[in-house]
C-alpha cells in the first residue's frame, strides 16, 4: 500500500512538472513576434522606402533605422539637425555625430515613408516613449501623450503604448514625433515603432495585452493562493514571502509594458506609476531573497537578510520622497541590489544543492534564469542591448520553480502523514479489541453501580419514611393502650362489664396496629422496588368479567349500583401484562373508598378503554358521591392523608391505601390520577401500557 501511494504521488508530481514547463514555454514563445520577418527595409537619412514591401506576405514591420532628428536643449538654445538611430535613447548616443546630447531636453524625430498608393486603413503602434510626445502625420497632430514642451515647466510626462490609425492616398507619408523629457533619466524611443495594416496592428496589440494579462493574472493567483496558505498556517513563513514576491512582481508587471493597472485605474498618473514600479522592483527582490532565506536558512546568513531589509527600506523611502528624475537616475543602485543579492542567492542555492537540500536544484534553476533576465534588462534599460523587458518572465519562472518546490514539500509531507496514519491504524487495530472489551466491562460495571445506587437511594428513602410513619401513626394507639393497661393495673376499671369493654377496645386497637404495620411494610417494599411481580397477560374483557364477578354480588348489599364494562370490542381484545393479585388490591382500595363515600342509591362505574394509537389502556373508576375538595386533590396519594378532611367522615383507615395503590400502578409502568367530575363525585384514572402480542 505504501509503495502504491509513493508511485501515485510521483506520477502526480511528474504531471504537475510537465504542466508547469509547458505553461512557461507557452509564455516565453508568446512573447516573440512571429509576424516579424527576418529581414526588412531600414530607414536611411530619414527616409524609408516601402514600395517593394507586401503587407500581406511580409506583415507588420518596425520603423527602425536612421531618422532625421532635431535637438533642442531648451527653448533659448539653437536647434541642431542630425541623424539618429531608432530605437535608441538620445542620451546614450555620445559620438562625433551626436556630441553633447543630454538625457533631458526636447527632440523632433522625422521620417518619410515612400510607398505605393493604398486606400486601406493603416496603423502605427507607439511604445512607451520617454516621457511626453506628440505624433504628427502629414502635418496633422493625431496623438499626444502628456504635454511635450521645450522647458521642464512646460512638460507633463505620460507613458502608455498607443495605436494610431490613419489613411493616406498618396505615395508618401511624413511622420513627425515631438518628444520631451525632463522627468526621467533617459529620453527618446527605447523600443521599435511598428507599422502595419489596422487589423495586423490590432492583432499585435491584443497579443501583447493578452500575454501581459496572463502573466499578471497568474502572479496574482499564485500570490493570493500562498497568502491564503499562510493565513491558515502562520508557521509557514515561506508561503508569506512567496505570496509577497508574486504580488510585487504582479504590481510591477501591471505598471510597465501595456500598463494593465494604469488602464484599470486612470487616476494613477505617470509619476505615481513610476514610483510604484521602482518600489515594487526593490520589494520583489527583497521578498524573493527572504523567501529563499527561510527555505534554506543554513545557506543564507541572518546578516544578509538584515542587510537586504535595510537596503530595500532605504530605496523605498528614497523613491517615495524624491522627484522622479532623481531616483530614476539612480537605477543602477536598484540593479546592483538585484544583481548582488541575486548572486548571493545563487551561491546559497549552489551550496544547498551540494548539500542535497530538498528542492535546492529547482530553486537553483529558477534563480539562474532570473539572473539572466536581470542582466538582459540592465543592458536593455541602459541602451546597451536591444531586447524586451524580461524580468517579469524571469520572476515568473523563479516563482513557478519555488511554487513547485513547495508543492513537492507538501506532497512529501502528505506522504509521510499517510505512512504515519497507516502505522497508527495498525496500532489502533490492535488496541481496538481490547478497548472495546474494557469499555463493555466498564459499561456493565457502571450499569450495576447505577442500579445499586438507585436501589440504595430507594431503600434509604423507604427506611426514612418507615421510621417517620411508625413515629407518626403508632404513637397514639400505643399511648392509648398504655393508658388502658395502667388503668386496669391500678384498679381504676374494676367493674367486669367496663373491664370487658376496655379489653375489647384494646384488642381492636391491636388489630388496627397490625393492619397499619402490614400496610407500612408493604408500602416500604413497594417504594424500594424490592417486589417481584408475577405478571400475567390478560385481556381487558377478561379483566372486566373478573371485577364484575368479585364485586357484583357484594355491592347491592351496600345499596350502591355497581357497573363494570369495556368501551368497545377493540378495547375488550386489548391485552395487558399485570400482577393480577396486586392489581386486585388496587381496585379493592379504590372501590371500597368509593363505597364509603357514595350515598345509598348512588353509582360506582368501572370502565376499560384504549387510546386511539393503541399504546395504552385507560381504566376509570367514578362515583357520584360528594367528591374531593380541590385543595386536597394534590395530596390525595400522600401517606396518612385522611379522606375525612374532604368527605367529612369520622371513619377511615390508616391513610396508606391510596399511597400503596399509586406505588403498585407505577410499578407496572402506569400512571394514576384523580379528578372531580362536573356532575359531582370523583373519578380515578389509570393508564397502563398495552402488552405486545
Amino acid at each position: 500500500m505504501h509503495r502504491y501511494n509513493g508511485v501515485r504521488m510521483g506520477a502526480v508530481l511528474l504531471h504537475r512538472w510537465l504542466l508547469l514547463v509547458m505553461a512557461f514555454g507557452i509564455l516565453l514563445t508568446g512573447c516573440s513576434f512571429k509576424e516579424e520577418p527576418r529581414s526588412y527595409p531600414k530607414a536611411q537619412n530619414g527616409r524609408l522606402d516601402l514600395t517593394d514591401w507586401s503587407w500581406e506576405k511580409g506583415g507588420i514591420m518596425p520603423l527602425d533605422g536612421e531618422w532625421s532628428f532635431e535637438w533642442h536643449e531648451s527653448r533659448s538654445a539653437d536647434a541642431r539637425e542630425m541623424k539618429i538611430e531608432v530605437p535608441g535613447m538620445w542620451g546614450a548616443m555620445r559620438d562625433d555625430r551626436h556630441p553633447g546630447l543630454k538625457d533631458q531636453g526636447f527632440g523632433i524625430y522625422r521620417l518619410t515613408l515612400v510607398h505605393l498608393p493604398t486606400y486601406e486603413i493603416m496603423a502605427i503602434r507607439l511604445p512607451n516613449i520617454s516621457t511626453a510626445y506628440s505624433l504628427i502625420i502629414n502635418g496633422y497632430r493625431v496623438m499626444t501623450k502628456g504635454i511635450p514642451g521645450m522647458e521642464a515647466e512646460e512638460t507633463i510626462p505620460s507613458q502608455k503604448p498607443e495605436i494610431v490609425f490613419y489613411m493616406t492616398k498618396g505615395r508618401q507619408t511624413d511622420i513627425e514625433i515631438r518628444v520631451a523629457n525632463f522627468d526621467h533619466r533617459n529620453g527618446g524611443i527605447r523600443t521599435p515603432i511598428i507599422l502595419g495594416k489596422a487589423k495586423q496592428i490590432e492583432k499585435l496589440q491584443a497579443s501583447h495585452s493578452r500575454m501581459e494579462f496572463i502573466v499578471f493574472g497568474s502572479l496574482c493567483m499564485i500570490g493570493i493562493y500562498h497568502l491564503g496558505l499562510y493565513l491558515l498556517r502562520r508557521k509557514e513563513g515561506t508561503n508569506l514571502f512567496l505570496a509577497l514576491l508574486c504580488l510585487f512582481v504582479a504590481l510591477r508587471a501591471g505598471l510597465i509594458g501595456e500598463g494593465v493597472i494604469v488602464q484599470w485605474f486612470p487616476f494613477i498618473d505617470w509619476q505615481i506609476a513610476t514610483k510604484l514600479e521602482y518600489i515594487a522592483f526593490a520589494a520583489a527582490g527583497w521578498s524573493g531573497f527572504a523567501f529563499l532565506g527561510h527555505m534554506f536558512p543554513r545557506e543564507f546568513g541572518k546578516r544578509w537578510l538584515q542587510a537586504s531589509n535595510a537596503l530595500v527600506l532605504s530605496l523605498s523611502v528614497f523613491t517615495a520622497v524624491l522627484p522622479t528624475l532623481w531616483f530614476t537616475s539612480c537605477l543602477v543602485v536598484f540593479q546592483l541590489y538585484a544583481l548582488v543579492f541575486g548572486l548571493r542567492a545563487l551561491i546559497g542555492l549552489i551550496a544547498s544543492t551540494f548539500r542535497n537540500r530538498e528542492g535546492a536544484k529547482l530553486a537553483l534553476i529558477g534563480m539562474a534564469g532570473f539572473l539572466l533576465t536581470i542582466v538582459n534588462d540592465i543592458l536593455f534599460y541602459n541602451g546597451w542591448w536591444r531586447s524586451l523587458d524580461l524580468v517579469p518572465f524571469g520572476l515568473l519562472f523563479l516563482i513557478v520553480m519555488n511554487a513547485f518546490i513547495i508543492s513537492i514539500r507538501s506532497s512529501r509531507t502528505f506522504e509521510r502523514a499517510e505512512h504515519l496514519s497507516a502505522e497508527l491504524k495498525e496500532w489502533n487495530d490492535r488496541l481496538e479489541g481490547r478497548i472495546a472489551e474494557r469499555t463493555e466491562e466498564l459499561r456493565h460495571s457502571y450499569m450495576t453501580l447505577e442500579e445499586a445506587k438507585i436501589g440504595l437511594e430507594r431503600m434509604e428513602q423507604s427506611r426514612r419514611h418507615l421510621v417517620s410513619n411508625i413515629s407518626h401513626d403508632l404513637r397514639t394507639p400505643i399511648t392509648l393502650l398504655q393508658g388502658y393497661l395502667e388503668a386496669l393495673r391500678d384498679g381504676v376499671i374494676d367493674e367486669p362489664e367496663r373491664r370487658d369493654a376496655t379489653i375489647r377496645l384494646m384488642l381492636g386497637k391491636v388489630e388496627g396496629l397490625g393492619r397499619l404495620i402490614q400496610d407500612l411494610f408493604e408500602l416500604s417494599v413497594l417504594e424500594a422496588r424490592r417486589v417481584e411481580l408475577s405478571l400475567e397477560t390478560i385481556t381487558l374483557g377478561e379483566w372486566t368479567e373478573r371485577l364484575a364477578e368479585q364485586y357484583g354480588l357484594e355491592m347491592p348489599e351496600s345499596e350502591v349500583d355497581f357497573r363494570c364494562e369495556t368501551a368497545s370490542l377493540d378495547a375488550a381484545s386489548a391485552t395487558v401484562s399485570v400482577d393480577v393479585h396486586r392489581m386486585d388490591r388496587v381496585f379493592a382500595n379504590l372501590i371500597y373508598n368509593a363505597v364509603r363515600y357514595t350515598p345509598k342509591g348512588g353509582t360506582i362505574a368501572v370502565k376499560f378503554d384504549m387510546e386511539e394509537d393503541g399504546s395504552h389502556a385507560l381504566i376509570s373508576l367514578s362515583d357520584n358521591g360528594s367528591g374531593i375538595h380541590p385543595d386536597d386533590l394534590p395530596h390525595i396519594f400522600d401517606r396518612f392523608y385522611k379522606k375525612d378532611k374532604s368527605r367529612h367522615s369520622s371513619s377511615g383507615g390508616s391513610g396508606l391505601g391510596l399511597s400503596i395503590t399509586k406505588e403498585i400502578v407505577e410499578l407496572h409502568g402506569g400512571v394514576i390520577t384523580v379528578v372531580n367530575l362536573p356532575e359531582g363525585g370523583s373519578e380515578f384514572r389509570i393508564r397502563l401500557p398495552i402488552a405486545a402480542v
